[in-house]
């Protein structure tokens, strides 16, 4: 009987200090000792104990607690990625700064306005085309910026991917030792170490995905993602990274490599990649690319309706047509084109003298004899004085026939507006028709005398600033296009946009923050090992060895004194 006891404390002081050993361990889950009384002996009438003994090692934890503190793990971790890059959005925005977009936006406009106090300086007009490229450079360096926080998201797509089936086979490895130690349940001794080794897996890969895990009475783990099975037993099932097609675009995604299907997540690190990438960087890029888009051709639409203060030689379209054959709304153009007209004038630089010509575009699809690239070049070819042709890249080329003769651009009345030249790129400002490729047209920024061709005018060339005006006004003017909103508003609308997001980010996961760590203050209260209580067991124990040990003595002492008699 003593000599149980002895056994039974000597391992539970082995207990004892295999928790203070592991104070500091993350992950690592306090043990116990199961105590039990030692099977009886009959001697005579009597039934006699015959001491202690040990029934097992258990670990001390509250499986709920933990399952929920999993679970909360994989909202805080999406939701800490949804915040990060919001808050990185933020920053690269650098709004009320002094290079964010609504100053170059401002300073832009303000240029323009300048022009109408001196339309006969040359300088003033340089000055806005310089305005114009600090804008767009604007424009590009924050497209590239988001590309790049983008293009990082899917790099992590592909690690996550890796982690997964690094932590799925330890886990299944775990699983078979597990196993196999514990005896598949025959015994009441957990084995610790190994489960808390699982333990800080799971909390892993539930930090990367929402899984779902459950114990089997053999101590083995199963691990499902929402209906599909990861680890079964002493198997996994392995992931890859590919491009996929959502919504109509290629993105990384995670898959099973046995049937292609995708994993379906709605928490954990992946969730927030996905959610970060494809609907937070994916809707901003969409709305900045719409912005500069709408930039692009309402301001092209006004500015190729005027005049500068000398006319143009030789000039090719930027746009090109992926058919010259088709009609000009179906020919593979960035913006769309409607029927309409413009005007072609012809100064005869001589005598000064300024012939205007009207081009009908004719885009109703009712008489199949719809504009195209070919007909609008061969109407434009019959103007005396201008050579129209097609290039071999399917751009629209005019030229002067002579060197006496320039041509400019005008419209008659602007509800005849086709939209064909911003369309074209014909006598526009802006080229492009997203935020990476915004730029200020070529015409404009090549020659000493470049800012000369400015359009101020509505009258003619080198006839006035009333383009100008309405270049400024379109700034906030509400147009009919964009449902009664303006430039500015549309940008506005994105900066709040983003604001509100990044608010409501930092809200929600601010809260499952302040969950998870109220969950993890449970489970250490239940799981983590206390210096103070195990001092207090270690004393117990060291105090029942002396006391057995003791009994020991005491016994042996009686046998010498009856030996003696």
């Amino acid at each position: 009987m003593a000599g149980n006891t002895l056994s039974a404390m000597q391992i539970g002081l082995h207990v004892v200090g295999n928790n203070i050993a592991n104070a500091n361990t993350p992950g690592y889950v306090r043990e116990r000792a199961i105590f039990t009384p030692a099977p009886v002996q009959r001697i005579g009438n009597l039934t006699l104990g015959l001491g202690v003994q040990v029934a097992g090692i258990e670990q001390v934890i509250d499986k709920f607690v933990e399952t929920r503190l999993r679970d909360a793990g994989s909202d805080l971790a999406s939701a800490e990625v949804q915040e990060k890059v919001f808050n990185d959005l933020q920053a690269i925005i650098g709004e009320l700064t002094d290079v964010d977009i609504s100053s170059a936006l401002t300073q832009f406009f303000n240029g323009i306005e300048n022009v109408t106090d001196g339309p006969e300086n040359i300088g003033i007009r340089d000055l806005v085309v310089k305005d114009g490229v600090s804008l767009t450079q604007r424009i590009n360096s924050l497209d590239r910026r988001v590309e790049v926080i983008n293009a990082d998201l899917s790099s992590r797509v592909q690690s996550i991917a890796t982690e997964i089936n690094t932590l799925t086979e330890q886990i299944r490895k775990l699983n078979l030792q597990i196993v196999t130690t514990e005896g598949g349940g025959t015994t009441g001794s957990d084995a610790g170490g190994l489960r808390s080794q699982r333990a800080v897996a799971l909390t892993k890969l539930a930090n990367l995905v929402d899984i779902k895990a459950t114990e089997g009475k053999t101590g083995s783990v199963n691990i499902s993602l929402n209906g599909e099975l990861l680890v079964f037993d002493g198997t996994s099932r392995q992931v890859e990274a590919a491009s996929v097609n959502v919504n109509g675009v290629n993105a990384t995604r995670i898959r099973f490599v046995d049937n292609k299907s995708s994993l379906q997540v709605n928490g954990g690190e992946l969730h927030g990649v996905y959610e970060a990438r494809d609907n937070v960087l994916g809707s901003f890029l969409e709305s900045f690319d719409q912005f500069a888009a709408t930039l692009a051709f309402e301001f092209n639409k006004l500015y190729s309706q005027g005049q500068g203060l000398e006319g143009f030689n030789e000039i090719t379209s930027a746009a090109r047509v992926d058919d010259p054959d088709a009609a000009l709304n179906q020919a593979g153009l960035n913006f769309t084109t409607t029927s309409g007209s413009f005007q072609v004038l012809i100064r005869n630089k001589k005598d000064d003298i300024t012939k205007t010509h009207d081009i009908r575009i004719d885009l109703n699809g009712l008489d199949g004899n719809d504009t195209t690239l070919h007909s609008l070049a061969a109407k434009l070819d019959s103007i005396d004085g201008l050579s129209a042709t097609v290039n071999l890249d399917n751009r629209l080329v005019l030229s002067s026939e002579t060197d006496d003769i320039d041509f400019s651009f005008g419209i008659e009345s602007p509800e005849n507006e086709s939209g064909a030249l911003a369309a074209l790129g014909i006598n526009t400002f802006f080229t492009g028709s997203k935020a990476g490729d915004l730029e200020v047209n070529g015409q404009l920024r090549s020659g000493s005398r470049a800012g000369a061709k400015f359009a101020a005018s509505t009258q003619g060339i080198n006839e006035g600033t009333q383009n100008a005006l309405r270049l400024v006004a379109l700034y906030d003017d509400s147009l009919t296009t964009l449902d009664g909103s303006s430039i500015r508003g549309i940008y506005d609308t994105i900066i709040n946009d983003t604001t509100q997001g990044a608010t409501i980010s930092a809200a929600v996961a601010d809260g499952f923050r302040v969950f998870a760590g109220t969950l993890e203050a449970s489970a250490q209260g239940v799981s983590g090992v206390n210096l103070d209580e195990e001092a207090i067991d270690m004393i117990t124990l060291q105090r029942t060895y002396q006391a057995s040990a003791r009994y020991i003595s005491t016994l042996a002492e009686l046998l010498d004194t009856m030996i003696n008699l």
